[in-house]
């Protein structure tokens, strides 16, 4: 794929927010462009949120783009919309006014890992065991638990004959396939007893800004 690394897509209606992305690539020695006017993969992205169909955009950018650093932006603190926003692709939603500070900040930081929305960070509070299960992520069904003080995020398919790994009964820090009795380390990923021949993924989760994520790296995305 060619690369645009010169150029910042811009799309949206919000003058204030087009001057100082303007003022930013300017500083970064970037241009500014519409997606038609991309022939490449630009260095970033930027939508304003509230315009229509923003999200379902943000998702072409993100197959279009997988290596591109997407931000959007809202004048209205929608927290579902935002995470929507979030799942779709965006690896930054901001409000208006923060937009600017955000773009410069991952112009100077480079190619960063894309970190998922999984849950807000109070949802897990005080839970033990299975605290959440999100049937699509980019890389498949995840299964979040809490054992040990600790946030482990472990694929929900067993890699013996696929079943749904969160059905079944975790003891201490085992998981028990519902299926044909394997069993798992929800912190390793490691096998303890067949059927299954193979451990199960187990994938990096962060907090931050009162959210968990899943953090993805090259590698890990299907």
């Amino acid at each position: 794929m060619t690369r645009s690394t010169a150029t910042i897509v811009l799309h949206g209606r919000d003058a204030m927010v087009a001057k100082r992305v303007r003022v930013v690539a300017t500083r970064h020695g970037f241009a500014v462009g519409s997606p038609s006017e991309v022939d490449g993969e630009p260095a970033a992205a930027v939508v304003e949120l509230d315009g229509p169909g923003a999200v379902e955009m943000v998702r072409e950018w993100r197959e279009r783009w997988p290596g591109t650093v997407v931000l959007a932006y809202s004048a209205v603190p929608d927290p579902k919309l935002w995470r929507t926003a979030q799942r779709a692709g965006c690896d930054v939603v901001v409000n208006r006014g923060a937009l600017a500070a955000q773009l410069a900040a991952r112009l100077a930081a480079g190619t960063a890992d894309r970190r998922f929305p999984l849950l807000d960070a109070a949802d897990a509070a005080g839970r033990l065991g299975l605290v959440c299960r999100i049937p699509e992520t980019p890389v498949g069904p995840v299964a979040v638990y809490q054992v040990e003080g600790r946030l482990c995020a472990v694929s929900d398919r067993c890699p013996h004959a696929g079943a749904e790994l969160s059905t079944g009964e975790l003891e201490g820090t085992v998981l028990t396939c519902p299926r044909h009795g394997s069993q798992f380390d929800v912190r390793t990923g490691e096998r303890v007893r067949g059927p299954a021949d193979a451990e199960v993924p187990v994938f990096t989760v962060t907090r931050e800004g009162g959210q968990i994520f899943l953090i993805l790296n090259s590698g890990e995305q299907r």
